[in-house]
């Protein structure tokens, strides 16, 4: 595709794309994110960002499509079962003893895999405890169709069938979670760049979230996320993500791709160590 004045045209409709969705693209890797943008202006026959905005602008279905397809919505339950068994094993039980009610965040929780197989863990350490389980994502469409908690076949394959027993109802080719697991969890819309963030948990968990964020936006992203977990709280990362400045952040790393924030009380860190 040939633009004409393809760096003004960009930032003219980023700064469109920010007024209409509050979504920076300038805080995304600008290279990645025009040659995800333009196969999209391609599929839609716009030859100029101008006349593919005005698209969007007119047609709500196309801007759904837009956003669903710029936060990369592609998750499944026990995504890695490897690193959820050691969040079973190891970490929950950690946390749990320092509080028995954990208030976890799943940000960036897409069609809502992650939050519901925290929330199955939950019911099994904990059977009966009323935990907080928040789930945010930028995309409206997507929280709606999470709060569904609706998964195909493709979505369950690492589900054993202990878990698809007893948590999912089947409905023909789907299999849809039980209502009582549903209710644990409070989807709400949350712009990771932009918008506040609650504070004070022992668990956030953002996977896969951060490919095409800029590093600066990634570092402001971790050094937010490490102010708002309590003393002790861990940051759980996706399976191809680095924090490699943790330890200027205030960062200790208990197991890969797990980031806790650093306690003073030594006492509570050596029971960590113990526990791995």
């Amino acid at each position: 595709m040939s633009l004409a004045r393809p760096n003004l045209d960009y930032d003219w409709f980023k700064k469109k794309i920010h007024i209409k969705t509050g979504i920076d693209l300038g805080l995304y890797k600008a290279q990645q994110m025009q040659r995800r943008i333009g196969a999209m202006m391609e599929r839609a026959h716009a030859v100029s960002y101008a006349e593919y905005y005005t698209l969007l602008e007119r047609e709500p279905a196309r801007l759904n499509e837009f956003l669903d397809r710029l936060t990369i919505n592609v998750s499944e339950l026990f995504r890695n079962p490897d690193k959820f068994q050691e969040l079973q094993e190891k970490i929950l039980p950690q946390l749990l003893k320092s509080s028995s009610r954990l208030k976890i965040w799943s940000a960036g929780c897409s069609y809502g895999a992650e939050p519901y197989s925290i929330t199955m863990l939950l019911d099994e350490i904990t059977p009966g405890a009323q935990h907080t389980l928040l789930a945010s994502d930028v995309d409206q469409k997507i929280l709606e169709k999470a709060e569904n908690g609706l998964f195909n076949a493709d979505d369950i394959k690492n589900v054993t069938p202990q878990r698809l027993q007893k948590y999912f109802i089947r409905q023909g080719e789907l299999y849809q979670i039980r209502p009582e697991i549903r209710q644990k969890v409070r989807f709400y819309r949350h712009n990771l760049l932009a918008d506040p963030f609650q504070s004070d948990f022992d668990l956030i968990v953002c996977r896969n979230v951060v490919i095409y964020f800029t590093d600066e936006a990634k570092d402001k992203l971790y050094r937010n996320f490490h102010h708002v977990l309590k003393p002790g709280g861990v940051l759980f990362v996706g399976g191809a993500e680095r924090i490699f400045n943790h330890r200027e952040i205030g960062f200790s790393v208990p197991a890969s791709f797990f980031y806790q924030k650093e306690v003073a009380n030594t006492e509570e860190a050596s029971r960590w160590r113990k526990g791995f």
